[in-house]
């Protein structure tokens, strides 16, 4: 007689990815944001001294970043969070992410460098380096692996820009305009398609990481800069740039998305073939049995 079979014991951790567990983060995280905002706050004044970047940027950050990193700690899920087994294609796409990273270092002569401390500079470093670590890890960290177990890769794309574009309606409760918030929301969900590809391609997190604080590095330092003879239309060119890459960031992330899902897409449309009735075929019953169809591509 052969032993009984041995039942397998569940597994407690690392916890199982699912879109419970992988949305519930953003969703703290907005709802934390909404009760602690105020609309006295001075949102424009946001890194304009090396005390704003210390109060309202680099202590808050760290904050939320740690949680963050306990949270993943907690899940086991830094390898599925942080690294695609499989890097994104067409390789040309990679152009949306370096455009980008040359809109970064075209910001630069635009800071005023004299104007501002070391110590500021410094500041600012570490708290758009917090704010990549959190951001990313929340969007294109944790909210992707649940994403994944629900959607194709497709929806996958669509869901976290989307998700990540309305996470900044809530600078409205901070004191931001309503119309400056609205562009922001496109702005961002439009420069998520971007961190995305920058993970897809890379097949790694640190990427998107390095670029998102590297833009907010920019566009916080150059703000503060207003008022020191700052090159206008420069920053209106390189603004209408953004928009541009942007754009191509959205077409590119969309293609390498909906590349991904080929297998997918052709295993949906193998499942859908009804069955065929062979009895009979070849005269007198001599076929296959009824109800035997084509047999499924491999995924």
């Amino acid at each position: 007689m052969q032993p009984p079979a041995v039942r397998r014991r569940r597994r407690w951790w690392p916890v199982p990815p699912s879109l419970l567990v992988g949305i519930a983060p953003l969703v703290l995280f907005a709802t934390y944001s909404i009760v602690r905002s105020r609309p006295s706050d001075d949102y424009d004044s946001l890194g304009l001294t090396t005390d704003s970047v210390l109060r309202d940027l680099v202590l808050p950050e760290s904050i939320v970043a740690g949680v963050m990193v306990v949270l993943v700690t907690a899940l086991g899920w830094w390898r599925i969070a942080t690294v695609d087994p499989t890097r994104g294609r067409p390789r040309w796409t990679v152009l949306a992410p370096v455009l980008i990273l040359a809109v970064c270092i075209g910001r630069l002569p635009l800071v005023d460098w004299a104007g501002k401390s070391v110590d500021y500079f410094l500041l600012l470093t570490v708290g758009v380096l917090l704010v990549g670590v959190f951001e990313e890890l929340l969007t294109r960290g944790v909210l992707l692996v649940g994403l994944r177990r629900r959607l194709p890769e497709f929806g996958v794309w669509i869901a976290s820009c989307v998700l990540f574009g309305l996470l900044h309606f809530v600078n409205i409760l901070a004191g931001a305009p309503v119309s400056q918030t609205v562009v922001q929301v496109v702005f961002a969900a439009s420069f998520g398609s971007t961190l995305y590809l920058a993970r897809r391609l890379t097949g790694n997190l640190l990427a998107p990481v390095l670029l998102h604080a590297f833009w907010d590095f920019g566009a916080i330092a150059v703000s503060a800069s207003r008022g020191a003879g700052l090159d206008f239309f420069l920053v209106g060119l390189l603004g209408l740039a953004s928009f541009a890459v942007l754009l191509l960031g959205v077409v590119a992330g969309a293609l390498v998305a909906w590349r991904d899902d080929r297998a997918w897409r052709l295993g949906r449309r193998w499942r859908t073939v009804p069955a065929m009735d062979r009895t009979g075929v070849d005269g007198g019953g001599a076929g296959l049995p009824a109800g035997v169809g084509p047999v499924p591509l491999a995924r």
